[in-house]
Parts: C-alpha cells; structure tokens; sequence
C-alpha cells in the first residue's frame, strides 16, 4: 500500500466574493494519478490551490504526507518570458525538486509542440502522487482516474477518458434544464418581498400615527418625513427595477431553452469593407537589445490570419503590434481600432463587475430579454454564468463571454484574439470554435492548437521564429 500523501477531510471552498464551490470534500490520496476535470467556473483551481497549501479552505483540513510541488495555472517570471516560457521553466523546476506529490494546473496551456511533448514523456515516467487539472485530451487519455468538479458536487469516477467526455456532455444538457428549473423559485422570492414590502407600508403608517401625538412642530415633522421618503423612494425603484430585470430574464431563459436557435442566426454579419482594419509597414518590436518582431508588411481587411510559432517567438507581441496596444520600435503600424474587437489571453482586458447580461442589455440593438436570452442559449453559454460578474468567470469562460459581447459591437469586421482556447473545457472549444467558423468577417488568433485553427477556417499563416 503506498503512503498517504493527501489527507482532505470536510473542506468547504468559496469564491472571493463568497459563492460555494466544494461542500464537505474528504479525499485521500498516494502515489494515485488523479487527473481533476469539469466545466470552466466550477473551482479546479480553487481546490488545487488548497490543496498546495496556498489557500486556506473555508471549513475542514488538507493535510500532506511528504514534500509538494505546485505548478499554477499562471507561473510567474521574468516579464521579456513569453508565457510558454515561463510554464516550460515551472515544469522543469517542479521535475527536478522531486516531490513526493506533483500538482499541475493546466499545464500544456502555452507550450508549443516540442515542450508539449517533453511534458507527456515527463509524466509518462513520473511515479510519485499526481494530481493535474487540464482540459488537453491528449493528456487526459493517460489518466483512468478522475475526479469530476461541477456545481452539483464532486465525485470519482474511474474509466476511459471517451467514456468521460460522455458523461459529462449528457451532465452539461441536465444542469442547464435544471437551472431553468431552479428559476421557476424566483416568483416565490418576488412574492415573499412584496409582502415584506406590504407590512412595512402597514407600519411605517401606523409609526406615523404615533408620531403626530408628539410635541414636536408639524414642519420639524414634515422635514423628517419628507427627508426619509425621498431616500426610502429611491432605495426601493433600485430594488423594484432589479426585481424586474431578473424576473424578465428568468423567463426568457426558461422559454430560450425551448427553443433550439442556430447559431448562424444570432452571429451577426460584418458591414461591407472599407479598406484594411489593420496595416503595418516594415513595423518591428525590441525589448532592450532583443529584436522580439522583426519588421513585418501586412494588411488585413476580412482575411482569417493565424500567428503561429514556438514558445517566445513573439506570437504575442505581434497581435499587440496589429491592434494598436504597441507601438513599432521602427516602421509604421495602423488599427482602426473602431472595427476591430480585441480579446488578450484568459480575456484579462475583459475583468469587470459587470455581467454578460448586463452587457448585453446595454450595448445590443435591442434590450428583449428572449432575443438576448436566445443568443445565450445559441452560443451554448452556461446560463449561471451569464448573471456573474465578468471578472469571477475563469479565463476560458470569460473569453466566450467577451466574444458574444463583441458580436454585439456596431461596426465590427475583425476579431482579434491571443490564445483563444486557454483553459478551455471541450465544450467550450466547440462552441467557440463553432462561433468563429460562422462569423463571416476577418479574425487573427494566435494559437498552438491546429486542429482549432482548421476549424475556424483560418486561410492565412504568420509563422514566427523556427516556425517562419
């Protein structure tokens, strides 16, 4: 029997604003190899950072049987690193310190065909405790042990990974039919706070009653009241208009899953061309002393471009070059930043408090809750998610999220964006590549991922460094 390396008894984990992940979770581990997978948002990360020790649970104890290294989804170091870099770096320290337990946290995310490879062998020949999140399918087929995160629960499930993946797409199908459900309570909550609102009118009535036997002037009495009414006014239109903006999507949703929409139907179509969105003249890019892009000529206008390379070629540095967020070290480069929308890695330009139905609402040409709720549905966005905030969305979520709410922008001909499948679940990689292949305007993704490019159709390729 091999030693315990992982004691996990009653742990409770929530999000930073509070939101319950993982209720009374025991778990014990050895020298297993657990591979921990479910939908974006559901806590995988969470839960591995607790179990590194970097986070305290909200209830219960991790309790480790031997020396642990941690590789988290986004490994820090130096800022000239390309993030494939930095994860190569990670992986290899962790390797070499030899832990009794190895912890990993999406970690083929970034890494080019050459370090994807010397990871798998890595792992292949590791023999200590392994517990790994990842959506990379490639990987998952090593692993016969899973442990399933979803909002529902958590649960082990041992078999092939085909055999997951169908698991958890008839999964995916229940939870959203039973959030449609679960909002059919709303009513009750709506009718539960008119009748508060009722008894305190009743009160408030009676209190003032009782106020006009006191010796206290008429116009002294006045002034409070109106001073009183004129705040307790406003507090409650906030609270009724809040009221009725969930209580009309909560209805649209239960009716847009009905309705089973195509996706084409809600993917807008760009307006007629104008001329290049995007062009650079021998534009180039140098950190310091280091020639990151060398010069590069190019026009886009509704073409469909990928930039291609190894970790560190500058992939990134480019896209930044094309859509107007660096300036050229030499040469000249030009955005008309009105037509183009722009998503950076895990969507960190998106991180706001506002929500994709908030959005939507505001910024769309039409504020009818069933054509809004309709695009959700289409899209195949988890509709829990649709009503949090931007920012408490994992990067992958939120980068679907982005997209919708940019389908939405007036003018819009090309999308631009930087590893577009980050911390995506097959899921979500299907319905945002199925996205882009229906969108009929241009697009530049910088991607490792060929199969994902042959899906949206990508015609043209930037190759960077040993790629070029």
């Amino acid at each position: 029997m091999s030693p315990l390396l992982l004691d996990v008894r009653g742990v409770d984990l929530d999000t930073f604003e509070g939101r319950p992940l993982v209720r009374d979770l025991t778990l014990q581990l050895g020298r297993e190899r657990v591979a921990v997978v479910g939908r974006n948002g559901v806590g995988k990360s969470t839960l591995l950072r607790a179990l590194a020790g970097e986070d305290r649970p909200t209830r219960g104890t991790v309790r480790l049987g031997g020396p642990v290294a941690w590789v988290p989804q986004d490994p820090g170091g130096p800022d000239a690193a390309s993030g494939g870099e930095r994860r190569r770096a990670a992986l290899e320290a962790a390797f070499r310190s030899r832990p009794a337990l190895l912890l990993l946290d999406e970690p083929t995310e970034d890494l080019d065909a050459a370090a994807r490879a010397w990871l798998l062998a890595q792992l292949a020949r590791w023999r200590g405790g392994l517990v790994v999140v990842s959506h990379d399918a490639e990987l998952l087929d090593g692993f016969s042990d899973f442990f399933v995160i979803a909002e529902s629960g958590c649960r082990h499930v041992h078999g092939t990974h085909a055999e997951l993946r169908e698991n958890l797409a008839a999964d995916d199908a229940r939870q959203q039919q039973q959030y449609a459900r679960s909002l059919s309570t709303l009513e009750q909550a709506e009718a539960h706070d008119h009748r508060v609102r009722q008894r305190r009118k009743r009160k408030k009535a009676v209190g003032r009653l009782h106020e006009l036997d006191r010796s206290q002037s008429r116009l002294r009495l006045n002034q409070r009241r109106g001073t009183a009414q004129v705040s307790q006014a406003k507090v409650a239109a906030r609270q009724e208009s809040r009221i009725d903006a969930r209580r009309a999507w909560a209805k649209a949703m239960r009716r847009a899953l009905r309705v089973s929409l195509p996706l084409d139907v809600v993917v807008p179509t760009p307006p007629p061309p104008q001329g290049p969105v995007i062009a650079l003249d021998r534009a180039s890019f140098a950190w310091g002393d280091r020639e990151i892009v060398a010069p590069v000529t190019l026009e886009v206008t509704r073409e469909r471009v990928a930039i291609v390379g190894p970790n560190g070629s500058g992939k990134t540095t480019l896209l930044r070059l094309m859509t107007g967020e660096l300036a050229p070290t030499t040469g000249r480069a030009r955005c008309d930043t009105a037509r183009i929308g722009v998503i950076g890695q895990g969507a960190e330009d998106w991180r706001t408090d506002e929500a994709l139905i908030e959005r939507l609402a505001r910024t769309s040409d039409t504020a009818d809750p069933d054509a809004l709720a309709a695009k959700l549905v289409a899209h195949r966005f988890p509709l829990p998610l649709a009503a949090r905030p931007l920012a408490s969305l994992s990067p992958g979520e939120r980068t679907r999220a982005a997209l919708i709410a940019l389908f939405e922008q007036p003018g819009l001909e090309v999308v631009a964006l930087d590893e577009p499948t980050w911390c995506l679940d097959p899921v979500g990689v299907a319905a945002l590549g199925d996205a882009l292949a229906a969108w009929t305007g241009g697009l530049v993704v910088v991607s490792h991922d060929r199969e994902f490019l042959d899906r949206i159709g990508v015609s043209g390729v930037l190759a960077m460094g040993a790629d070029a």
